[in-house]
This record gives structure tokens, C-alpha cells and sequence, in this order.
């Protein structure tokens, strides 16, 4: 995840995006109850592992996080999520990845892609990376998800990926 992460900005920019970000759920959570009008939506808690796409294992990544699938008609989801990532278990650095996905669906299956922000925060600095492109399938009920996905930086796309996938419970 490292690798993926080239430029780091201190400060300003950050900081509105992430507000931005957090205005941005706020809506959606409170607006959550409204859009059975729009369609079901679902929430999902979920854990997963992440490695590069030697699929090596020499560097694993643990993955804890949540999302909203909003339902916008019959075939398409859009999925804001935020997931923490940490390596080996040790908390510094922790990696946020807020972002957000449009998906297809068909059935229980879905797939699509987005955008993620990757904001490192440990030794007491606080960075925020480049922004990613996530392509993702799986499959959905109500009470599970099961997701695969890919990270990989928009400049020089595929040139270094990162595979995932995560396991998630509904309410």
C-alpha cells in the first residue's frame, strides 16, 4: 500500500476533504431512513485482507470497515464506504479509506468501480495519498457480502495493484 502512495499533502487540502467527506455520510446516514421511497438500501460491517497482486503474502494487510449500499432503481447501487487498514496488527500507521462505488446488480451479484482516498495517520503526522481507483465484484443478501477487489493509483494504472476481498454481516 505503501508503493501505491506517492505524494502526500500536509495540511489545507486534506482537511476539507475529509470534512467534505464526513458532510457528505452524515447525508447519507440521515437520509438513509428517507430512501425506501428510492429504493432498499442495506448497511454492511465487514472485515477482509488485502496483498499485492504477486498474491505473495509476504505483506498483508488487514481490512475493518462499513458501508451503505443504496439501491437506485432496479439494476443500479451506489456504496459510500470508509474502511481502516493496518499491517501486521500494528497501529501506526493506520491507512482510512473513505470512498465511494457505483455498482451494477443483477440478482445478488454486483459489480462496478470508484474512487478511494487513502489518509495515513500514525507518528504523529497525518497524510492524505493519492486518489485510487477500486473495481470490485461479488455477491449480496441482506445479512451477507462477499467482495473482491482491486486498488490500484490512477497514473500508471495496473502497473502496481493491490487484491483484496472482505466478508460482510447486514442490519
Amino acid at each position: 500500500m505503501m508503493d501505491a502512495i506517492k505524494h502526500h499533502n500536509e495540511g489545507g487540502p486534506m482537511k476539507k476533504r475529509i470534512f467534505m467527506l464526513f458532510i457528505v455520510i452524515l447525508i447519507l446516514l440521515v437520509s438513509a431512513h428517507q430512501s425506501q421511497a428510492m429504493g432498499p438500501f442495506n448497511f454492511y460491517v465487514r472485515g477482509g485482507i488485502l496483498t499485492e497482486s504477486d498474491f505473495s503474502f509476504d505483506n498483508v494487510l488487514w481490512l475493518a470497515g462499513a458501508n451503505l449500499d443504496l439501491h437506485l432503481g432496479p439494476i443500479l447501487m451506489i456504496s459510500p464506504e470508509c474502511d481502516i487498514i493496518v499491517y501486521k496488527f500494528e497501529f501506526d500507521p493506520v491507512f482510512i479509506t473513505p470512498g465511494v462505488l457505483l455498482n451494477l446488480r443483477a440478482a445478488g451479484f454486483y459489480g462496478g468501480g470508484g474512487v478511494t482516498i487513502p489518509v495515513i495517520i500514525g507518528s504523529g503526522y497525518t497524510f492524505e495519498g493519492d486518489v485510487l481507483l477500486k473495481l470490485n465484484a461479488g455477491y449480496k443478501t441482506d445479512f451477507l457480502k462477499i467482495q473482491f477487489f482491486v486498488l490500484t493509483p490512477f497514473e500508471n494504472a495496473f502497473d502496481f495493484t493491490i487484491i483484496g476481498a472482505t466478508l460482510g454481516f447486514g442490519f
